[in-house]
C-alpha cells in the first residue's frame, strides 16, 4: 500500500489487519482509520491509514498508546477526545 489515495472496503482492511470487519468499523468510528463514504453510503478506508495503524499496533505496549493517540489526533483533528 502506498500513499496514492487508494481506498479499501471494510473487509479488505480487516483482512490486511487480521481482524474482523466489525473491529475495523469500530476503529473507524474511534478515529484510528481515515474513511470516506461512497455516494451509496458505503465506507471506504484510506489504505495508507491501514498501514499506519498496522505499524502502531506492532509497537511495544509502552509505545502503542501514544501511537494510537497520535493517529486519533491526525485523523480526527480537534474533534479527538483528550486522554486527560
Amino acid at each position: 500500500m502506498v500513499g496514492d489515495g487508494t481506498q479499501l472496503r471494510t473487509s479488505e482492511a480487516a483482512a490486511q489487519l487480521k481482524v474482523s470487519p466489525s473491529t475495523v468499523i469500530a476503529w473507524c468510528r474511534d478515529g484510528l482509520l481515515r474513511t470516506s463514504r461512497t455516494a451509496g453510503g458505503h465506507r471506504r478506508i484510506v489504505a495508507q491509514s491501514v498501514t499506519q495503524l498496522a505499524e502502531v499496533l506492532a509497537l511495544p505496549d509502552g509505545q502503542r498508546e501514544a501511537g494510537i493517540e497520535s493517529l486519533k489526533r491526525r485523523n480526527l483533528g480537534d474533534a479527538a477526545p483528550s486522554a486527560e
